[in-house]
């Protein structure tokens, strides 16, 4: 590289600190915020009315997981050119049309009443969320600084689980209210709701050279992308640490009311839980990781750290989830599980900008992929192994396995340091 490039280099990724940034600025990173809950609200739609799509079609677990695992394989399709094209058209247009997109397919999923036609649905509204977290990704590599970076990923990021707070138990309610198709409608139609806001504030905001790539005519090092080691270590991590996340999050409403027994109204609050814990200690990592920079640690240190601890603490009391019955113990430790996996999430997205500043959007979507296929194993496998054990023990100790080798592999390979 360059000396006039590495300077440039420098000059792109340094951002600005948070305190600078402008209020309309400061208003997207709510709004992404908010997509961030939109985008789980229209993932755990379905899994709350599983149990009920169930038992009106006649399907069962193995079928049901055929339907879940179409959402992800339409997210992983798309995930890469979402990248791509974050990249070099911006976010505005590329947050724009995905929420559209999935939004419209998620109001359309309730019409469709075969195994084959729902998934495809399902699989129109992944494709349109694969697009979602690149392009956030290349937002924030282009306007926050590296000691703000983790905190503001870890805020948006908690958007997620905080989708999943309000979606499992305002979904029961709905459910409750006016049958299963209804979630769909409501949840889809919020989505129109935040385009409306999305375009509002964009206009002053995502103008002239703030929706313009620095590297727009850049050639893309997709070898580089694909083969390094560090990239390698953090894409296969990464599938570690969504296994387990997304067996919960398609399966846990059907869990807690097979296994368990929970009522409709203590299923909702019990799926909760851990989604409330992971939502807050997305932020406490985030804030915890860049106070560990400005203090004069490494990111190295601090990012490993939390991915470290997260990841291994999450395996460890997802094991004990096999000798617990009682009710409340058991969403305890559930949420224990989420609540120590969420320490590491956002340094995971951290160092995807930390490694390809000027590629962050295609990085982070190679490394999403990665975490999306562990989307459709784990919606197939769980189905098929609750079916074929006829119990949820053999899935979970699964799932704590791959949590564990998450930091297996990320231990001798994942540095935090510029490599694209």
């Amino acid at each position: 590289m360059s000396q006039k490039n590495g300077d440039a280099n420098r000059k792109f990724i340094a951002g600005k600190p948070l305190k600078n940034l402008s209020t309309n600025l400061l208003k997207i990173i709510i709004l992404c915020f908010c997509a961030s809950i939109l985008c789980f609200l229209d993932r755990v739609n379905i899994s709350v009315a599983a149990p009920f799509i169930m038992a009106h079609y006649g399907w069962n677990e193995t079928q049901m997981g055929i339907i879940f695992s179409a959402f992800f394989a339409g997210y992983v399709i798309f995930m890469i050119p979402g990248g791509v094209l974050a990249d070099r058209y911006g976010p505005k247009r590329v947050l724009t049309a995905g929420v559209t997109f999935w939004s419209v397919f998620t109001i359309l999923n309730p019409l469709f009443s075969r195994i084959w036609s729902m998934s495809l649905c399902r699989y129109m509204v992944g494709t349109g969320q694969g697009v979602y977290w690149p392009a956030v990704n290349t937002l924030i590599a282009r306007h926050v600084s590296v000691y703000d970076r983790t905190k503001v990923i870890g805020f948006i990021l908690s958007g997620a689980a905080i989708g999943s707070v309000i979606g499992f138990p305002v979904g029961s309610w709905i459910i409750r209210m006016w049958g299963w198709h209804a979630i769909f409608y409501v949840f889809g139609f919020v989505g129109f709701i935040w385009v409306i806001f999305w375009l509002r504030l964009g206009k002053t905001v995502f103008s002239g050279s703030l929706e313009v790539s620095p590297s727009s005519k850049e050639s893309i090092p997709w070898k580089g992308l694909l083969t390094n080691r560090s990239v390698l270590g953090l894409t296969f991590s990464y599938f570690c640490h969504n296994y387990a996340a997304y067996l919960f999050l398609v399966w846990l409403p059907t869990y807690l009311i097979q296994a368990h027994g929970f009522s409709l109204t203590a299923m909702g609050i019990g799926a909760a839980m851990p989604a409330l814990a992971a939502g807050i200690f997305m932020n406490v990592s985030g804030w915890f990781s860049d106070y560990l920079i400005q203090k004069g640690r490494s990111r190295e240190f601090s990012r490993k750290l939390m991915l470290f601890s997260g990841m291994g603490g999450s395996a460890f009391f997802l094991v004990c989830l096999i000798w617990i019955s009682n009710p409340y113990l058991l969403v305890g430790m559930l949420t224990l599980s989420s609540a120590t996996k969420a320490l590491s999430t956002p340094v995971y997205w951290s160092l995807s900008v930390d490694m390809a500043p000027r590629h962050a959007g295609i990085l982070s979507s190679i490394m999403n992929t990665s975490g999306n296929i562990a989307g459709i194993a784990a919606s197939v496998l769980t189905g098929w192994m609750v079916s074929f054990f006829a119990g949820w023990n053999p899935a979970i100790l699964v799932g704590a396995a791959i949590t564990f080798l998450g930091v297996v592999i990320a231990v001798p390979t994942i540095r935090a340091s510029e490599i694209f």
